[in-house]
C-alpha cells in the first residue's frame, strides 16, 4: 500500500514538471468517457465506449469525438482477448482554422492481462490499430502499437485510487505517436458503476495538454440474468 502510494506521488511529481517544462496550450480542456462491459456468455462480452476531448472547459473547441465497440474472449481469469471498430472524428491542433474534421475509422485489437498483489490491481493493456484516416487531401492507412499499464489501489470500500500511463508508438516508420498519463479518485457507486476523476495530460511531439478527466464505467452480466431465468 504504501509503495503504491508512494509511485501515486512520484507520478504527481513528474507530471508537474513535465508541465513546467513544456506548456503546451495554456488551456485547460476536458476529456470525458463513458465506457461499457456487457458480458453475454461465460466466455464472451461485448465492450462499447464513447470518448470526448476538448481544448477548453467544459467542453468548447472539440478535439476528439471518439465510439468504440467491441467483442473480447475470456482465455481465463487474468487473460482476455478482443477486436473492435473505432469511428473518431479529430480537429487540428489549430482551433481557429479552416481545416475539417479528420475521419478515422480503426480496426483494434487487444490483449488485456490482470493480476493483484495484496489487494492492489494491475493492468497491462497491449492495442494494435489499423487506422484508415481521411484528410482533406488524401486518404492514409497508418499501423499503430499501444500499451497501457494501470494501477488500482482500494483506500476503502468506496474509494480508491487510479493511475495510468499509456504511450503510443507509429508503425508505418516506427516513431512515438504521443502519450497518455492519468492519476485520479475512483468512486465505487455500486458493484455495476464506477466512476473515476482526475488529472490527465496528453503529450504528443509537439505539444502537450492539460485536461480534466472524468470516466463512467458501467458493467452489466447478461449471462447471469440468463441462467436466473431458466
Amino acid at each position: 500500500m504504501r509503495i503504491t502510494i508512494f509511485y501515486f506521488l512520484l507520478f504527481i511529481i513528474s507530471i508537474k514538471t513535465l508541465t513546467s517544462q513544456n506548456n503546451g496550450e495554456n488551456e485547460f480542456g476536458s476529456w470525458y468517457e463513458i465506457t461499457s462491459s456487457n458480458r453475454i456468455s461465460n466466455k464472451f462480452s461485448i465492450s462499447g465506449s464513447f470518448t470526448s476531448w476538448n481544448y477548453q472547459l467544459p467542453a468548447k473547441n472539440s478535439h476528439l469525438l471518439l465510439g468504440i465497440v467491441g467483442l473480447n474472449y475470456q482465455i481465463n481469469p487474468k487473460l482476455s482477448v478482443g477486436v473492435s471498430y473505432a469511428y473518431g472524428e479529430i480537429e487540428s491542433f489549430n482551433k481557429i482554422n479552416d481545416i475539417p474534421a479528420t475521419i478515422d475509422h480503426r480496426i483494434i485489437e487487444q490483449v488485456v492481462f490482470n493480476h493483484k498483489s495484496n489487494k492492489v490491481s494491475f493492468s497491462h493493456r497491449f492495442r494494435l490499430e489499423q487506422r484508415f484516416l481521411t484528410y482533406p487531401q488524401e486518404n492514409l492507412l497508418k499501423h499503430r502499437i499501444r500499451y497501457r499499464f494501470k494501477i488500482k489501489t482500494p483506500l476503502n470500500r468506496l474509494f480508491y485510487l487510479s493511475t495510468y500511463d499509456e504511450i503510443h508508438f507509429n508503425l508505418n516508420s516506427f516513431d512515438f505517436q504521443q502519450n497518455r498519463a492519468f492519476a485520479g479518485l475512483g468512486i465505487t457507486i455500486n458493484k455495476n458503476m464506477t466512476t473515476e476523476i482526475g488529472y490527465a495530460r496528453h503529450a504528443f511531439k509537439t505539444k502537450s495538454f492539460n485536461r480534466l478527466s472524468l470516466q463512467l464505467n458501467l458493467k452489466c452480466d447478461f449471462n447471469k440474468k440468463k441462467h436466473q431465468l431458466e
